[in-house]
């Protein structure tokens, strides 16, 4: 057989190798870590980075029996645990990227009962999708929309947690509300703005990219503390303090995670590892506390995992290590964990 090069490997990905064939690649893998880590790569790159774009809608039921279909077909076609055990690992993240849940029925302005709907991404995921007024909204990995499927009431209220960029269509007669959490809501008419609300950060922060917004926060003593941002501004509010502050940023930065990109600008090593965990479906064991003080600065795009862990250790002098899932384990299902000392 020839050389084991990149077309090779995907036709073993996709099962178009002879028996022959097949099994010189199972020998080349099994020759060197570093082969089934190409492997891997490759697959991943493939796969995800196709998928981690601005999707219009997603159908879950069909993007599920397509996985179940392409697990069968590896396992019939070539019989290697090793594929199925790739599938699996990247499953999470390429299939049903976007849920669409019906929750439950509302009374919503004691108009009439609409359906609750909710959106979520996976890990590594960006969606766009259109709410029933027409606004549009893309939410970042890791996030969820709540929403009404008919906005009915004299205002339009979703529930945001995780990251989401608006586009509102205007409306004087209906204010456009986002509410993070129960002390924290952006309103509007008709603006851009991005929100970032995750439930493990201690920050809220909204960036008006253009437009009018207004935020509301409940500060010490449960009163409420309101500001005004202007386009090129962002409203930062720390949970712990109850501390509102605006300062003017470059938005196209603030917003970059929307078409796939992952900015750092002196970010803590803390903020950055939490970023990363969200995007690529990870949980990072820091063994030296004195690593979270590292300062980064970085700009990363369809890089995979491997790439920008070796950036950060080349930019702090961390020493990392990626484990590796045994073919044959019955744990395939859970989230690596990667370990970071000094």
């Amino acid at each position: 057989m020839e050389t084991i090069n990149e077309e090779i490997l995907l036709q073993y990905i996709d099962g178009m190798l002879t028996a022959n064939e097949a099994a010189a690649v199972e020998e080349w893998l099994s020759a060197s870590p570093e082969n089934e880590k190409l492997l891997e790569q490759l697959y991943f790159t493939r796969e995800v980075v196709s998928r981690v774009r601005v999707m219009q809608s997603v159908d879950p039921e069909q993007s599920l029996r397509r996985f179940k279909t392409q697990v069968h077909k590896l396992d019939k076609k070539i019989r290697l645990r090793r594929m199925v055990w790739l599938v699996q690992r990247v499953a999470a993240v390429l299939f049903v990227p976007i849920l669409v849940l019906s929750a439950y029925l509302w009374m919503q302005g004691g108009k009439k009962e609409v359906r609750m709907l909710e959106v979520r991404t996976n890990p590594g995921v960006v969606s766009m999708f259109n709410l029933p007024d027409g606004s549009r909204v893309w939410l970042n990995s890791a996030s969820s929309l709540k929403y009404p499927s008919d906005f009915v009431a004299d205002s339009r209220e979703v529930e945001l947690e995780g990251q989401g960029y608006f586009e509102v269509t205007h409306d004087a007669s209906q204010p456009f509300i986002v509410h993070a959490g129960q002390e924290y809501e952006v309103e509007v008419l008709g603006t851009t703005f991005n929100v970032a609300a995750y439930a493990d950060d201690d920050l809220i922060e909204t960036t008006l990219v253009e437009g009018s917004v207004s935020v509301h926060v409940q500060s010490i003593g449960g009163q409420e503390l309101s500001r005004r941002i202007k386009p090129n501004e962002k409203a930062t509010f720390t949970k712990t303090t109850r501390k509102l502050d605006v300062e003017a940023v470059n938005t196209d930065h603030e917003t970059a995670w929307k078409n796939g990109e992952i900015i750092f600008r002196n970010h803590p090593m803390s903020q950055v590892l939490k970023v990363l965990s969200r995007h690529y479906h990870v949980k990072f064991m820091v063994k030296d506390s004195v690593v979270l003080n590292s300062i980064i600065t970085a700009k990363f795009k369809n890089e995979q995992l491997p790439q920008v862990m070796e950036y950060l250790r080349l930019a702090s002098g961390i020493k990392y290590t990626i484990p590796k899932i045994p073919v044959n384990s019955a744990q395939t299902q859970d989230i690596p964990i990667i370990e970071i000392s000094k």
